[in-house]
């Protein structure tokens, strides 16, 4: 009987060798889980009316020129406020030598002299207004304004103001709180006046950044703009 397949030794001829077998695949790793973005930052946005209160962007005015923004008028005036107190404390030295506004002694202890304060203040107030409606009628601007590139005119054409304008613009840009001011030594009635100017040139800002021109409720009250040169807000 002739042998079985199964029978036949290996190698032998008429016996078929087995296929190669595929090599085995080696292990493969783990697919790591997708990573997530960083988070971004949760800042909340501004509000509009603080973003029109602190945006320096310019916006474009009459005749080439922009609008002066709020940031800037702001410096302009702080400019202003410095040179005026350095002319007070000169003055004040001076009338202080001879007419005190508060005086000391071992007998009456601190003593207010109301007539002084309302001297200073007055004094102070005529150096005010005097400034600022000289620079407002003669140079088209205060000398804070000029250091920024700024300067102000009449709505209408562009022309100096005029001198109603200036007094008008100066008791509404704060004179009346210079004027008032002689009262702070009063009980209460400081307090008061302080509460009342601070709400007052809050709402003068505030009118101020609302306005696409602008021109805050002292320049509306008038007739009055700030504007900037194009080369100034290149």
């Amino acid at each position: 009987m002739d042998p079985t397949p199964s029978e036949m030794p290996s190698g032998s001829p008429g016996v078929p060798a087995p296929p190669p077998q595929a090599p085995t695949p080696p292990p493969q790793m783990p697919t790591p889980p997708p990573q997530m973005p960083p988070a971004a930052s949760q800042t909340p946005p501004q509000p509009a009316w603080m973003q029109s209160l602190t945006s320096t962007a310019p916006v474009a005015g009459p005749a080439g020129l922009f609008y002066a923004d709020l940031p800037n008028r702001i410096i302009a005036y702080i400019i202003d406020m410095i040179l005026l107190a350095i002319v007070g404390v000169v003055i004040g030295a001076i009338t202080g030598s001879f007419m005190p506004v508060v005086s000391f002694d071992l007998v009456n202890g601190f003593h207010y002299n109301y007539f002084a304060a309302i001297i200073n203040a007055a004094i102070g107030a005529a150096v005010s207004a005097g400034y600022f409606i000289y620079t407002w009628t003669n140079m088209r601007g205060t000398v804070g304004m000029k250091v920024l590139g700024m300067q102000i005119g009449s709505e209408k054409d562009g022309s100096a103001l005029s001198m109603d304008q200036a007094i008008r613009r100066w008791l509404a840009v704060g004179g009346w709180i210079t004027i008032v001011s002689a009262l702070n030594p009063l009980p209460l009635v400081g307090l008061l006046i302080a509460l009342v100017a601070l709400g007052y040139v809050i709402y003068l800002l505030y009118t101020t950044a609302q306005s696409p021109t602008k021109q805050g409720f002292h320049d509306k009250f008038v007739g009055s703009m700030v504007v900037k040169a194009a080369r100034s807000v290149a």
